[in-house]
C-alpha cells in the first residue's frame, strides 16, 4: 500500500512524537514525546486557542499561545522540531520504498478500536505493512505461552477457524508458539490476519513466508517500534495492550502462573476492561489458565468449539454456563442434604419456602 497523503496534524504528530526526519543528538538520541508525552500536549493544544496541532505549521512561533508547553515540549524544542518537515518528507518515502507507510490518531486509516479503547496509551503513530483494511477488522486476539503443546495448538486452530468461518480476523503477536499457530492457521483459512511484533517490521519482512503473505493481502504488521528495531523485553510488553485492545475478544489458550507475558498482558486487560478475556478451561487446564477465571477471565471450552454458527452467541453461552456453575457452587446447602437432619425438621422449614 502506497503511502497516503497526511493531515497538517499527522505532520505535527510525526515531527513532535516520533523519530522521523531527525538525526541523534550529542548523546545519540532522537526521541520523540511518546505516546504519555504526546497526549499531554495535545491535550493542552485542545484546550488552547488553536483549532489543532495541525495550526501550529500555519503560525509563526511567536504567534503561538503560552499554555500549550509541557516538561518535555517548549517553545524551543517544538520550534526545532517543526523545522524538520524536508527530513520527514524524506523519511517518509524511504520507507514507503520498503514497503512500510504511516499512520497516525488523526487519520481514517488509524484503527479506531485502539483509539477509543486504550485512550491515553494508544500509540501516536503507528508504522504499516500491509492492508489498511485489515485495521478496521472486528478480530479475535490468541496469545499464548511459547512452551504449548500440541493440543493447545490443535484448540487454538480449530478456533481460528470458527471465527474466521464467523466474520472475524485474527490479531496475534507474532511469537513462537499460540501466536505463530493463530497467524498461520489464519492465512490458511483465507485471513484477515493483522499481527503487532515485538521487534520493527522491517526485520519482519525479511521472512519470505510473512512478505508473500503482507504481498497477497492477507496479513498486516503494525507497530509503534521504529522499523530497524530489535526485539526487545520492552517492546513484547509493551506491545501486549495492542493485542488486547484490538481484538473485540482475546482467547488465553495456556498462560504462566503469575508469569511470562502472556499473564501480565492478561492481568493488564482484566484491570483495563480492554476486551473480552476468554480463557481456555478443560480437563487440564494450566493452573495459569485459573488464576485467571479467578480473577474474572471467562473460561471456555475449547472441546466444545461450534463447527459452525454464531461466535458471538457461543461466548454468551459459554459466560452463561459458567455464570450458572459459579452461581450453584456459592448455594447454601439446604437441610435436607445435610446428614443427620429429620424429615420433621424439613417439614417445618418447608413453610418458609
Amino acid at each position: 500500500m502506497e503511502q497516503p497523503d497526511l493531515s497538517r496534524d499527522s505532520h505535527v504528530v510525526l515531527l513532535l512524537a516520533s523519530h522521523l526526519g531527525g538525526k541523534p543528538d550529542d548523546k545519540g538520541s532522537d526521541n520523540g514525546l511518546g505516546p504519555a508525552g504526546w497526549q499531554d500536549f495535545a491535550t493542552n493544544v485542545a484546550d488552547s486557542a488553536l483549532d489543532s496541532p495541525g495550526s501550529l505549521l500555519e503560525l509563526e512561533p511567536d504567534e503561538w499561545p503560552t499554555d500549550i508547553w509541557t516538561s518535555q515540549a517548549d517553545r524551543e524544542w517544538v520550534t526545532q522540531r517543526l523545522g524538520r518537515s524536508t527530513r520527514l518528507a524524506m523519511a517518509l518515502e524511504d520507507l514507503n520504498n520498503r514497503g512500510i507507510w504511516v499512520t497516525t490518531l488523526y487519520e481514517k486509516s488509524y484503527p479506531s478500536r485502539l483509539a477509543d479503547i486504550l485512550d491515553r496509551k494508544a500509540p501516536p503513530f503507528l508504522y504499516v505493512a500491509g492492508e489498511g483494511d485489515h485495521l478496521k477488522t472486528t478480530a479475535v486476539g490468541f496469545v499464548g505461552s511459547r512452551d504449548a503443546d500440541e493440543t493447545d495448538r490443535d484448540y487454538t486452530r480449530r478456533l481460528v477457524e470458527t471465527v474466521i468461518d464467523d466474520g472475524f480476523g485474527i490479531v496475534s503477536g507474532g511469537a513462537k508458539g499460540i501466536d505463530e499457530t493463530s497467524e498461520k492457521a489464519g492465512l490458511e483459512r483465507g485471513g484477515p490476519v493483522v499481527e503487532f511484533p515485538a521487534e520493527g517490521i522491517h526485520h519482519c519482512l525479511q521472512d519470505e513466508t510473512v512478505r508473500e503473505a503482507v504481498i497477497e493481502g492477507q496479513l498486516t504488521l503494525a507497530s509503534p517500534y521504529h522499523p530497524r528495531t530489535s526485539w526487545n523485553i520492552g517492546a513484547a510488553m509493551g506491545r501486549n495492550k495492542l493485542i488486547h485492545g484490538f481484538g473485540k475478544y482475546t482467547v488465553v489458550v495456556r498462560s504462566g502462573n503469575e508469569t511470562g507475558g502472556t499473564w501480565e498482558g492478561s492481568i493488564e486487560n482484566l484491570e483495563h476492561g480492554w476486551s473480552s478475556l476468554l480463557v481456555c478451561s478443560h480437563d487440564d487446564t494450566p493452573p495459569g489458565n485459573e488464576a485467571l477465571i479467578k480473577r474474572d477471565g471467562i473460561p471456555i471450552d475449547p472441546t466444545a468449539i461450534p463447527g459452525e454458527g454464531s461466535f458471538d452467541k457461543w461466548v454468551r453461552a459459554q459466560r452463561q454456563s459458567a455464570s450458572d456453575s459459579a452461581g450453584q457452587d456459592d448455594q447454601p446447602t439446604r437441610a435436607a442434604d445435610k446428614p443427620g437432619t429429620s424429615d420433621d425438621t424439613q417439614s417445618s422449614l418447608n413453610d418458609f419456602e
